[in-house]
């Protein structure tokens, strides 16, 4: 008995074609932010009616309301200046930085908010570290209790 198996498929040679494929990989810097200098706003007198001082993103001082005359008080080393805070990462790299919209300073009596915070341009850096100055915006009440009063805020640096 002659018993007969089915015979494989073979495919026909045809058109057939390769071509490699690229693989890349880059290694960045992580990036980092950390603090240089507090953001002040100085020594303010008690005001009678609210008003805000505002600190700028080049250190100037303006004021509104009953918050005037604060540059008569003898600052010393409490005079308002920007916060600043260095970023470090890829040489070249752009990114962004994120500031809160309100942040909020107490004292064990009273609290004052800060608003309208900005940062100062961010130019290029072919060096990889780029300081940057933030500003912002003290509201005090009308007979706001004395005290030093102290708070933070979140800043936040990203790749774009």
């Amino acid at each position: 008995m002659l018993l007969f198996a089915p015979a494989l498929a073979q495919a026909a040679p045809g058109n057939t074609r390769s071509v490699s494929g690229t693989a890349t990989a880059a290694i960045i810097r992580p990036i980092a932010i950390v603090a240089v200098a507090s953001l002040r706003f100085g020594v303010i007198a008690r005001p009678s009616t609210a008003g805000t001082l505002t600190v700028s993103t080049t250190g100037a001082v303006s004021t509104t309301g009953g918050v005037t005359g604060s540059n008569a008080i003898n600052q010393g080393a409490l005079a308002a200046r920007t916060g600043t805070f260095r970023v470090t990462g890829d040489p070249g790299r752009s990114f962004v930085v994120v500031l809160p919209p309100t942040a909020t300073v107490t004292t064990s009596a009273g609290s004052m908010n800060i608003s309208l915070f900005t940062v100062g341009a961010l130019p290029g850096s072919t060096s990889g570290t780029l300081d940057i100055a933030v500003g912002g915006t003290l509201s005090v009440s009308a007979a706001q209790t004395p005290g030093a009063y102290s708070g933070t805020y979140r800043i936040t640096a990203t790749y774009q």
